[in-house]
């Protein structure tokens, strides 16, 4: 050791003896996986803290210095409530077998110890490094996308049932109709032990997140993931432990397309629905820049672009969810109606014509409470003018670089209401409903057009 760090070890010393012993402790956590992912500086590896407060109050300000050869690593930790919460750190691979740490607080020291290398793990995951998906690279019609879960184990069960034969097996179904991009989504799942109550995702998820990807990238798909909120929007401590350990350890990849900050926030009401959601929507938004920086970022909305910019929140991308039922372009000679070209023409200039998405779109094939005109031959009516409609805006001009339809699958039967699990165009059988066959041969068209990058040989 040297006489630099001699000095700094016994400095920490000194100040743990004056902490009282009731104070935090932190140790590291085991896992059945080792994560290591592939970073601009080489292989770093995933170190699980698991901090232990048995204090009545929150400890907030904490800083981790963790000392390593060629320089010590400093980590802010996320405030650590009672009871103690999981954080994380990156340290550059070859691990030593144990590392001099210490928690600081304002300049005082309130814990010092070893982190000792995790045991062995049973399963080793790397995380590849690849370009990210740059606002240049988007061109117009070039995202041919859907929105994705399986079909027989839709929303939880996207991460409950994790099976990479059933994925492999859609993934070629998704071939068929010309697809390169899904939208899926993070749901915090604490009942399954797919998360933490501190918002943290466990490495077992991360495992199967990075599965979806790899399963995707084989068959030349890029990946925009819907994060979402972890619980009570207003305990930020577990909203940012949530972007953490879900975001970050994805950081250089380029499987990801973009993040989606948030599906749909307020609904009908918008983004400005309540106070609490506004401030959640700031505050995450910037989190989320901080956390996958070299990635693109948009947030799913109804329509609300105005509310959404009234926040300062002005995502590079575009995206809005178009379930109006208007026709796809103004009928010749007809008085005006509503239509989807000229709605996006509007949005475009509402927005600088900055790259814009459709991200849901389509209607279900079976008749429920909701819905008594379902219909097969109205969910293709649907299907087709969305697509002409966004054809014509992008021939006048609207800067509309694709759509996902909702939704590639019509899911198992009697998961949830009839007319929920049928906006699939792929039925249980496989074959196409006519909104499918629509799909694949638009699809086709623009593919023709315009490919993306990751598309090329």
């Amino acid at each position: 050791m040297s006489q630099k760090r001699n000095v700094l070890a016994g400095a920490l010393l000194l100040a743990c003896l004056r902490v009282p012993s009731a104070a935090l402790t932190v140790s590291v956590a085991p896992s059945a996986y080792e994560i290591v992912r592939e970073a601009p500086q080489g292989l770093q590896r995933l170190v699980y803290l698991d901090i232990a407060n048995p204090s009545e109050a929150a400890v907030e300000g904490l800083t981790l210095v963790c000392q390593r050869a060629g320089g010590d690593v400093r980590r802010e930790i996320l405030p650590v409530p009672p009871g103690g919460a999981w954080d994380t750190v990156w340290l550059s691979e070859p691990l030593p077998e144990s590392m001099p740490a210490a928690l600081v607080q304002g300049g005082t020291t309130v814990w010092t110890g070893e982190l000792r290398r995790p045991a062995e793990a049973r399963h080793r995951l790397v995380i590849p490094r690849s370009p990210g998906v740059a606002l240049t690279d988007l061109k117009p019609l070039m995202l041919r996308g859907t929105n994705y879960y399986p079909r027989a184990h839709p929303w939880p069960g996207l991460w409950r049932e994790m099976d990479e034969g059933s994925f492999e097996a859609e993934f070629v179904e998704l071939e068929g109709l010309h697809i390169n991009t899904i939208r899926t989504f993070y749901n915090l799942d604490v009942d399954a032990g797919l998360h933490r109550k501190d918002g943290a995702f466990t490495p077992l998820l991360l495992s199967r997140i990075n599965t979806l990807l790899a399963v995707a990238a084989r068959h030349h798909v890029k990946v925009m993931l819907c994060i979402g909120s972890a619980g009570d929007i207003k305990d930020f401590a577990v909203q940012r432990r949530f972007f953490r350990t879900g975001v970050e350890p994805f950081a250089y990849d380029g499987r990801v397309l973009m993040w989606d900050l948030i599906n749909e926030p307020g609904g009908a009401d918008g983004p400005k629905a309540n106070p609490d959601l506004a401030r959640w929507i700031q505050v995450m938004y910037e989190e989320l820049g901080q956390v996958a920086s070299g990635h693109l970022r948009t947030v799913g909305l109804c329509w609300q672009f105005d509310q959404l910019w009234a926040l300062g929140v002005k995502p590079p991308v575009g995206q809005y969810h178009n379930y109006s039922a208007a026709t796809g372009v103004q009928p010749e000679g007809q008085p005006p109606v509503r239509n989807v070209a000229d709605d996006l023409r509007k949005t475009a200039e509402s927005i600088d014509n900055r790259p814009l998405i459709i991200g849901e779109f389509g209607y279900a094939s079976q008749v429920d409470a909701a819905r008594q005109d379902a219909s097969e031959a109205t969910q293709c009516r649907i299907t087709r003018d969305v697509l002409v409609g966004v054809e014509a805006a992008v021939t006048s001009g609207v800067n509309l670089v694709g759509v996902y339809n909702w939704c590639a699958f019509h899911f198992a039967p009697d998961w949830m209401g009839k007319g929920e699990q049928a906006f699939g165009v792929i039925r249980l059988d496989g074959t196409l409903k006519p909104a499918g066959e629509v799909l694949r041969d638009t699809y086709a068209r623009w593919r023709g057009h315009v490919k993306a990058p990751w598309e090329q040989p």
